[in-house]
């Protein structure tokens, strides 16, 4: 008999997250919060049991937040249209964990969801500014939404990582239903041997046509072998020694069947989220935009590193430019003895002096023609004309 050592997904809870833009928020708010004709997969004599803890803001105001927290990292260039306005996340349970989470009251629930969703933004060094709990669908969930950046300005794609989030929540949940566990790690699935496609992540349009005829198949699964089961346990008082190995390994046959059921009933109720709000059509762009999102921030900003650099060159370099073609007039810019130019500030100058050096040599010129009857001026007429003071 194999002897699975790590937790049962049944009893785990579990996070998801995603770094949305405004369209997609915005799809998201309106599920959360019930706006529109409602998902298929929903009970509507249960959408009393939806509570909303904290309203999700308007996209408007999610977007002018997240503009507020980006302008702290003094971006040089404007924001991409599909950039992330929000961060919002999942938080489900697996099928013995629900049994678990069920037995408290809805404002234990509720203290539950919030306390996960606080801790994560402590961690995260940003701000919980929506939260909703479903209980009209066929298991308990909530829908949070966080900023999309750190109080510095860091995304959240750089802050949050999958595995320390299910790491935060089942922490913070074992403080209200210390039966719930954090999830198998990847790492010890594929030690124990656990089918790849239940390893590794699918997409949305995959799952969506697979998980119906997987489920169908793994509860098919799990009620042969409780029939098993319930066959060999009916008559357990008269069970020879074999027969009770058998009913032994039927068992844990059983258990791990019923984990597999609820890994696949659970990507169900993930799946049903990110159809309503990405629709299959965006899916196919989605993943090569990911792929080329980090390429493409670094980009921008080394741009804007090169932008800044280059904007500061000019600068300098035009006052450089004024100061030379002033110093003309009162002294700072000269011909020397040997015929070459005497320049206060050379050294800023020097790689503008090659364009601005005929204007200089056509200034100067003038000047000398010029000077003999500026200097016959009296003094206060020359200050009037040439404003040295000004200079």
């Amino acid at each position: 008999m194999t002897d699975h050592a790590s937790p049962s997904a049944s009893a785990a809870i579990s996070i998801r997250v995603a770094h949305v833009s405004r369209s997609r928020y915005d799809g998201q708010r309106r599920h959360d919060l019930r706006i529109g004709r409602a998902p298929d997969y929903v009970d509507q004599d249960r959408t009393y049991l939806n509570r909303v803890m904290i309203e999700p803001p308007r996209p408007a105001v999610m977007k002018a937040r997240a503009d507020e927290l980006r302008s702290l990292t003094g971006p040089q260039r404007r924001a991409r249209s599909n950039s992330a306005i929000a961060t919002t996340g999942i938080v489900t349970f697996g099928a013995a964990a629900q049994t678990l989470f069920q037995q408290l009251t809805s404002k234990q629930q509720d203290a539950a969801y919030l306390a996960v969703a606080e801790r994560i933004a402590q961690a995260c060094d940003t701000s919980v500014r929506g939260l909703v709990v479903h209980g009209d669908e066929t298991a308990p969930h909530a829908h949070v939404a966080w900023d999309c950046r750190s109080t510095d300005g860091t995304p959240m794609s750089k802050l949050m990582r999958g595995s320390e989030l299910q790491d935060l929540a089942a922490e913070v949940i074992r403080e209200f239903v210390p039966g719930i566990v954090r999830g198998v790690r990847k790492s010890a699935r594929i030690a124990r041997g656990d089918a790849s496609a239940a390893i590794y992540n699918r997409s949305v349009r995959q799952l969506h046509a697979d998980l119906p005829a997987e489920i169908a198949t793994a509860r098919a699964r799990v009620e042969e072998m409780q029939a098993r089961v319930a066959k060999l346990e009916a008559r357990q008082v008269e069970l020879t020694e074999k027969e009770l190995r058998r009913l032994r390994i039927y068992q844990q046959r059983r258990e791990d069947r019923q984990r597999e059921l609820d890994e696949l009933e659970q990507s169900r109720e993930e799946v049903a989220g990110v159809i309503l709000q990405t629709g299959l059509a965006l899916e196919e762009r989605q993943a090569k935009a990911d792929r080329r999102e980090a390429q493409l921030e670094e980009r921008a900003a080394d741009l804007d590193r090169r932008e800044a650099d280059f904007e500061e060159t000019v600068r300098a370099a035009s006052e450089a430019a004024v100061r030379a073609v002033v110093g003309v007039i009162t002294g700072d810019t000269r011909r020397a003895d040997s015929g070459g130019w005497e320049i206060r500030d050379a050294e800023a100058v020097r790689p503008i002096w090659r364009a601005i050096r005929p204007a200089v040599e056509r200034l100067s010129d003038w000047w000398q023609r010029l000077r003999p009857r500026v200097e016959a001026l009296p003094g206060p007429e020359q200050e009037d004309l040439l404003g040295r003071s000004d200079w």
